[in-house]
């Protein structure tokens, strides 16, 4: 059986495709061996987190992210900074070589947002 927080994140990606879904929509998507009721406890759990929103169809729920993945992202990166304290600038220096080896063009992306942000264009 997948890990929980993998397994969250499976249907997550699943809702963050758009609209709205029922358990056995989701089911059908990430399924793979795992039960109907396993995919149902997620979509619950997730719900009491606020992750997702549910709202009745007849006898059955139909669910949706509350956040669009970009947003549930910069959201863990700002829990990652609250973390970091008093060494924010090692972990943001940390980030951008991370940023820098996985995507190099992505840090010319970054400085034009920062320029934009400030207003110099």
């Amino acid at each position: 059986m997948a890990r929980e927080p993998e397994l969250e994140r499976r249907v997550l990606d699943t809702l963050w495709q758009g609209g709205d879904w029922s358990v056995r929509d989701v089911y059908a998507e990430v399924g793979d061996g795992l039960a109907y009721t396993t995919i149902a406890t997620v979509l619950d759990r997730l719900h009491a987190k606020g992750r997702v929103e549910r709202a009745k169809d007849g006898v059955a729920w139909r669910y949706h992210a509350t956040r669009t993945k970009e947003e549930a992202l910069a959201a863990e990166v700002g829990r990652v900074l609250q973390r970091a304290e008093g060494a924010s600038e090692p972990l943001l220096v940390a980030f951008l070589d991370e940023v820098e080896q996985v995507d190099p063009a992505a840090l010319d992306r970054l400085e034009a947002l920062l320029r934009a942000r400030r207003g110099r264009s």
